[in-house]
């Protein structure tokens, strides 16, 4: 963890201008329940409510303007999917395969995303809150203003991920694997630490606990990721 460190004014001021975009639906929304969707179909202005598409197999599938509730996707393998000004409240993604999947103005909140797998995804102006993503894979994605809060990534995969100026926020990290990332201006408020790895690649980032014992974790995880060894000199007699 190398380089200077910015003033944590700097860095509030930092968090406080990220500024993420809201998805932007119309009012009124034509409520629909499809049964199939085809390759290269598009999902618009919709109402998706108690909608099962779980194991759902297609390509170049574009969902825009639509608020999906209580949705199942679970198992859905959905090639180069582009999810636009869209809201998914209390859905089942566990299992799904969304390759090189580009999601713009989409916020995500109480949902079930259980080994999710993002490898490529391009995530911008992009809100997760209150979701579980444990083993979850977002493999070479780009965050681009990205918050996640209140959310639980135990052993999810991060590596090469670029995680730029993306704000976690109360998150479980157990286990996560950070190795290779880019995470110059990410800021991880409050976050638990315990057997994350590859932490050395988070230089660049900013790390607050408002608890002791949070910090020391962090900072032991890091120490080891270093091959540092911390010791009591009285063990060294």
């Amino acid at each position: 963890m190398s380089g200077a460190r910015p003033p944590l004014s700097d860095v509030a001021a930092t968090v406080e201008n990220v500024k993420i975009a809201a998805p932007r639906l119309r009012t009124q929304l034509e409520a629909a329940a499809p049964e199939v969707v085809e390759d290269e179909e598009r999902l618009t202005d919709l109402d998706l409510a108690d909608v099962d598409l779980s194991d759902l197999e297609a390509e170049h599938v574009e969902i825009s303007g639509c608020r999906l509730s209580r949705s199942k996707l679970a198992g859905s393998d959905l090639d180069k999917l582009i999810v636009v000004d869209t809201e998914l409240t209390q859905c089942d993604l566990a299992n799904s395969r969304w390759s090189d999947v580009a999601l713009t103005r989409v916020a995500i909140s109480g949902s079930r995303m259980i080994g999710f797998a993002g490898p490529g995804a391009v995530l911008q102006h992009v809100t997760i809150r209150d979701t579980v993503l444990d083993f979850a894979s977002f493999r070479f994605a780009k965050f681009v203003k990205v918050e996640l809060a209140d959310c639980r990534l135990q052993s999810a995969d991060l590596v090469s991920a670029d995680l730029t100026g993306t704000v976690f926020r109360r998150c479980d990290l157990s286990g996560v694997e950070f190795s290779q990332v880019k995470a110059a201006k990410a800021v991880f408020v409050d976050c638990t630490w315990d057997g994350a790895k590859g932490l050395a690649s988070l230089a660049g980032a900013t790390v607050a606990a408002s608890s002791p014992i949070d910090t020391l974790t962090f900072t032991s995880a890091v120490t080891v990721a270093a091959g540092i060894t911390l010791a009591h000199p009285d063990d060294l007699e």
